[in-house]
C-alpha cells in the first residue's frame, strides 16, 4: 500500500486476483482482501482498499480479452515503460521434448505484468456498460 499511497494518484477501483480470498496463515488466518479492508498504518495515517475479485476463467480466455481491448488502451511510454515491455514479452513456452508450443505462457520476468493486465481486460470485459459509466 505505501507504493500505491506514494504515487500521489487518486484510485478508483481495485480489482484482486481469484485467490484474494486464500487465507494467510501468518495473519491471524485472514485473507488478503481482509487485510487490505482492515488497511495499514503508514506514517501514522491508516490506508485501506477494498478489493473486487476478477472472475475466475482461462488463461486463453484472458488472453482473448487482452485482445480485444488493447488497441483502446493508451499508455504512457515513459510511466508504463517496463509494463510495456512485459506485454511485448510475454508469449508461449516451446515444448523442446514435442517439437510444439505448450497451452500456457512462459513463465518469467514477464508474466506478473501481463497476468496483471490479463486480469484488467478480464475485469473491464465483464463489466455492463450503462452510458459512459461501467458497472
Amino acid at each position: 500500500m505505501k507504493v500505491l499511497k506514494d504515487r500521489g494518484y487518486e484510485y478508483g477501483e481495485h480489482w484482486g486476483p481469484h485467490d484474494i480470498d486464500n487465507r494467510e496463515f501468518g495473519s491471524d488466518a485472514k485473507s488478503r482482501r481482509e487485510l487490505a479492508r482492515e488497511g495499514y498504518e503508514i506514517d501514522g495515517q491508516t490506508y485501506s482498499m477494498t478489493f473486487q475479485v476478477v472472475p475466475k476463467v482461462g488463461i486463453d480466455t484472458g488472453i482473448e480479452s487482452v485482445r480485444e481491448i488493447l488497441s483502446s488502451c493508451v499508455f504512457d511510454e515513459e510511466k508504463c515503460s517496463e509494463g510495456i515491455s512485459h506485454l511485448e514479452g510475454y508469449r508461449k513456452e516451446w515444448d523442446d521434448k514435442r517439437g510444439c508450443w505448450k497451452d500456457k505462457p512462459l513463465h518469467d520476468y514477464t508474466s506478473h505484468g501481463s497476468d496483471g493486465f490479463r486480469y484488467f481486460a478480464v475485469a473491464k470485459n465483464n463489466r455492463k456498460q450503462v452510458g459512459t459509466v461501467f458497472f
